[in-house]
């Protein structure tokens, strides 16, 4: 039997199949509102918004733009697939409302746009931004910046809010029919494999979490957490660590919950402060999925 990563796990891949019943792909937009966190605080201290803003989105292009730069280039490499408007970067909730409606408008008034992705940070959920996400008649989904169950972990990774606040905005979005994901950070200094292993068995005694997306922890230049780590006060996983530790905790999750993301994506290496990432995603997920299939891992396998 052929071994292929969707047999073991429920990626977004199959998820989007199922979902719209043909290819689609996410094409990344900006409000260009930068996130207020980072603002007033000097934000989260893994976050250097150059490494995660694409050249489109950053040149000041309003959203018909951006849409206009992008859609050829998907088109080029993926053919003829339809489209999920993505607000990716900052706080893509963040700002008046007014405002955040007619971004959230122009996007989806693309022909080939069949629905709406937007990610933010718990404590940037109101009942505005909500009623304005469950106004539109298109699958939207939101994806929460979650990072970990542990206020101790949030506290240090500077995120500005606490694990109530996160529960609150998840709670507040399932319960407005809104599809919930959430962003993890595995790996996170000072966290064992037991504290990661609660975050997953919340995600999965959580009704309303539907997706979700793992990331491994990439130090960049110009941030705080790279002062800390090239201090010798932390340490990060490298990825043939992170890979074990990822799957060893897949059979807690939920098996119904779409796994969006494995990897960090995009790693700009020329910006990278600390630590070895050979090869690439496509190497990792290889690695991965015989790590799964050589210890006879299975999504949910665990969960009561």
């Amino acid at each position: 039997m052929e071994q292929r990563l969707e047999y073991r796990i429920f990626t977004y891949s199959t998820y989007l199949k199922q979902r719209f019943g043909k290819r689609v792909f996410r094409v990344g937009l900006s409000t260009g509102i930068p996130c207020p966190h980072r603002i007033k605080t000097g934000g989260c201290i893994f976050c250097d918004p150059e490494t995660f803003t694409g050249e489109y989105q950053s040149g000041g292009l309003n959203i018909q733009e951006q849409l206009q730069d992008a859609i050829p280039r998907i088109k080029k490499n993926c053919g003829n697939v339809a489209l999920l408007a993505y607000f990716q970067d900052d706080t893509s909730t963040a700002g008046d409302i007014d405002i955040l409606k007619r971004k959230y408008e122009q996007a989806l008034s693309h022909p080939e746009v069949i629905g709406l992705v937007v990610s933010t940070r718990p404590d940037y959920v109101n009942d505005e931004v909500v009623e304005l996400l469950s106004s539109f008649d298109v699958p939207v989904t939101i994806e929460i910046g979650m990072q970990s169950v542990h206020d101790k972990s949030l506290e240090y990774l500077n995120r500005g809010h606490t694990f109530d606040d996160t529960e609150r905005a998840i709670e507040v979005c399932g319960k407005a029919g809104l599809e919930v994901g959430v962003h993890l950070i595995m790996g996170i200094p000072g966290e064992t494999f037991e504290d990661m292993l609660a975050t997953i068995k919340y995600i999965s005694s959580n009704k309303f979490i539907k997706q979700v997306k793992f990331h491994n922890l990439v130090v960049y230049k110009n941030t705080k957490l790279a002062e800390m780590i090239s201090s010798g006060e932390a340490s990060i996983y490298e990825i043939p660590e992170y890979i074990e530790t990822l799957a060893k905790l897949l059979p807690y999750l939920r098996g119904d919950i779409v796994i969006s993301r494995l990897f960090t994506s995009n790693i700009r290496r020329s910006q990278i402060a600390i630590g070895k990432f050979e090869g690439n995603k496509t190497k990792w997920m290889n690695e991965l999925r015989k790590y799964i299939y050589k210890n006879n891992i299975v999504q949910g396998s665990e969960v009561t």
